[in-house]
């Protein structure tokens, strides 16, 4: 989908439309993530991209490297993936 977020290293990873989205709004937030002094504040700024994503029917998908396949990796660790 256009708006999902793939993990993992590449040029195809990088240049997904989703993935390009994605970095858009970490960038938009980073000065407020940074500027954040406790780590709730940090969460609420990663949990609001997570949102974002979300709501656009955006999926943080991972492959899976037995099957090839594609899953969710879900909320907590789209989280980590946004805290990077």
């Amino acid at each position: 989908k256009l708006h999902d977020v793939l993990c993992g290293r590449g040029g195809y990873i990088n240049s997904h439309p989703g993935n390009e989205h994605f970095r858009q709004l970490v960038e938009k937030r980073k000065r407020v993530y940074l500027a954040a002094r406790f780590k709730q504040e940090k969460r609420l700024v990663a949990n609001s991209i997570v949102s974002d994503i979300r709501d656009l029917e955006g999926r943080f998908l991972a492959k899976n490297s037995s099957t090839g396949e594609w899953y969710d990796i879900g909320d907590e660790k789209a989280r980590d993936k946004t805290s990077q």
